[in-house]
């Protein structure tokens, strides 16, 4: 397979279809100790947005190899796939033979201090819902684009988007986590992700420590009316871990301490 690959390139062609159309995918990819987090699940999901925008997967050696070049000897830092289709000139059709182009991008990581809490508010632009493309990382990525310039508008530090329902789906850039907590016994929430979103990476290791573990996840529609039955709130991603909120635009949210130990290998410092 003819895949053509740039490693920490400084710059895209004009005729790019990722930067024309974003006709593509991302992956962003944690490095600790020099070894990349969760790699399987990153390659999982792409290979998915592979298959359902009919681009061709890439060989795993491939990709493995070149995330270790990009990665070269730096301890920690964060790797950015993106995947293209290829180059194209005008207008959206493409070749057969077009040839896809695949970006690794090293950044490194600066360690921001942690925020014990942080605030929620509500995103004024809703996502599209769109069951085929739910759940895979492509390259559009608009609405997301216009919630953060809500940021600096506000004292929140994240907003919640919903759909055209009025359900919650996710955070600018995390997934999100409800739980009650009654009886000594949690209970956790999350969207379904059916019609829009994005499968996080770090939702996927939440979820399946959590089963692991017997404690009861439900991943459902969750309607903004509801969360006043829920206690506590949590988001997270595979960059910043988890980070609780104390607050959801009026609704101040409960922080039980027990929950730092069950999720304690997930809250990065």
């Amino acid at each position: 397979m003819n895949i053509q690959v740039h490693i920490n390139k400084k710059s895209i062609p004009i005729k790019d279809r990722a930067f024309n159309f974003g006709d593509g995918l991302f992956e962003t990819i944690h490095i600790r100790n020099n070894k990349p987090l969760f790699i399987n699940d990153h390659i999982k999901r792409l290979n998915t947005g592979c298959n359902k925008l009919a681009i061709p997967i890439i060989p795993i050696k491939l990709l493995k190899d070149s995330i270790n070049k990009a990665v070269s000897n730096s301890k920690n830092c964060i790797i950015k796939i993106i995947y293209s289709r290829g180059l194209s000139e005008h207008g959206y059709q493409f070749t057969k033979n077009i040839i896809p182009q695949l970006y690794i991008f090293k950044k490194q990581f600066k360690n921001i201090k942690r925020k014990p809490f942080i605030s929620l508010g509500y995103s004024k632009y809703n996502l599209h819902n769109n069951l085929y493309l739910s759940k895979i990382k492509h390259l559009n990525r608009i609405e997301q684009i216009l919630a953060l310039t809500m940021k600096g508008k506000s004292k929140n530090d994240d907003y919640i988007l919903l759909d055209s329902n009025k359900k919650i789906i996710e955070c600018i850039s995390s997934n999100i986590f409800f739980y009650i907590f009654k009886n000594n016994i949690f209970r956790f929430f999350t969207p379904s992700l059916t019609n829009c979103g994005v499968d996080g990476i770090m939702k996927q290791q939440v979820i399946k420590d959590l089963k692991r573990r017997k404690i009861k996840i439900f991943e459902n529609d969750i309607p903004k009316k509801d969360i006043i039955k829920f206690d506590g709130c949590f988001i997270c991603n595979v960059i910043k871990g988890v980070q609780f909120i104390n607050k959801i635009e009026n609704k101040n949210m409960k922080h039980i301490l027990q929950i730092e130990t069950l999720l304690k290998k997930y809250i990065y410092e």
